[in-house]
């Protein structure tokens, strides 16, 4: 009895230990952004309105947009805790003309998602060769591991601002439970242009400055437990406006990822986030309950009293020897 009261506080004892160790230093191992992502996300937008410059005129179309992750594996090296990814994003159409163009790189907290204002070199480059640089703000790839229900700042890179984005609610896509989110971009001018008045439609040969303007309503589902976007949903509109009317559509779509993006993230982040739960929550809290229950019981055998048959087999072997 006195063997089993001892057995059963020392793994009490260790499991009472064991969860904190395993909330407090596993998890925080394990919940990080790895910095040597490689990745490749497709996008795709169906019945798309587009500008053509070769005959100066809205065309409907297919989007096709892939975006390849490279993660510079040097970055926490010499900056702990950060990570630095590069977007090279490519959108093609129908006839697969190369439609646009933009590599952006981006550095952020591995464990937060939120973006680093003092390094490390970040940029955007729209034309081939000129990188322009940038100072990123909110979050800019993941959400932070365990994504809380509020309203975060998220990067918006044609506006190269945050934006507030709300959670809207707890759904599941394809069994796998996901956070809502969502982000309204009124229409909002993020450049101009010289342009002739024919191409407003107007009457006149002369050039005017016309106004760029861009606005989007975006849904994002985010694996809560790794902070990843499974998937997303950019309805935008982008439009030449002149003396506040829109005059020229450049961009109309509903740009979403596609089903082989979707179908492997829900596979590669679903299995994680499962682990990670495990780990922060299920692990420490059942290891540490267990441990209470063994060392209890540990106790209570430990000073429990012999019985009187007990005693009265003691003294017969004590009489015998």
């Amino acid at each position: 009895m006195r063997r089993m009261s001892l057995v059963l506080i020392a793994l009490g004892a260790f499991l009472i230990v064991l969860g904190p160790m395993v909330r407090w230093y596993a998890y925080p191992h394990l919940a990080v952004a790895p910095a040597n992502e490689r990745t490749t996300t497709g996008l795709i937008a169906t019945d798309a309105t587009v500008f053509d410059v070769g005959t100066l005129k809205d065309i409907t179309t297919t989007l096709h947009t892939k975006v390849n992750t490279i993660g510079d594996a040097s970055t926490p090296n010499s900056h702990p805790g950060l990570v630095t990814y590069t977007n090279s994003t490519s959108t093609l159409g129908s006839d697969g003309t190369m439609l646009s163009r933009m590599v952006e790189r981006m550095t952020f907290d591995a464990r937060t998602g939120e973006s680093s204002t003092t390094c490390c070199n970040d940029f955007i480059s729209t034309t081939e060769g000129v990188e322009t640089p940038i100072v990123h703000h909110g979050i800019v790839a993941n959400f932070p591991f365990e994504t809380q229900k509020k309203t975060y700042q998220f990067w918006d890179t044609t506006l190269l601002k945050a934006v507030p984005i709300s959670y809207r609610g707890t759904t599941s896509i394809q069994g796998l439970k996901v956070y809502k989110f969502e982000q309204t971009i009124p229409p909002t001018e993020y450049g101009t242009q010289d342009v002739p008045l024919s191409l407003l439609g107007l009457i006149g040969t002369s050039n005017v400055k016309a106004q760029e303007m861009y606005g989007v309503h975006r849904t994002l589902l985010v694996e809560p437990n790794t902070g990843v976007i499974i998937t997303r949903t950019d309805d935008q509109l982008n439009t030449l406006d002149y003396n506040g009317t829109p005059r020229v559509t450049l961009t109309k779509a509903v740009n979403n990822y596609d089903a082989k993006t979707i179908a492997k993230n829900i596979n590669d982040y679903g299995a994680q986030g499962s682990r990670l739960h495990l780990v922060h929550s299920v692990v420490p809290q059942v290891s540490f309950a267990l441990g209470l229950l063994m060392l209890a019981a540990g106790i209570f055998l430990g000073r429990r009293r012999p019985t009187a048959a007990g005693t009265r087999v003691r003294e017969l072997a004590d009489a015998r020897s």
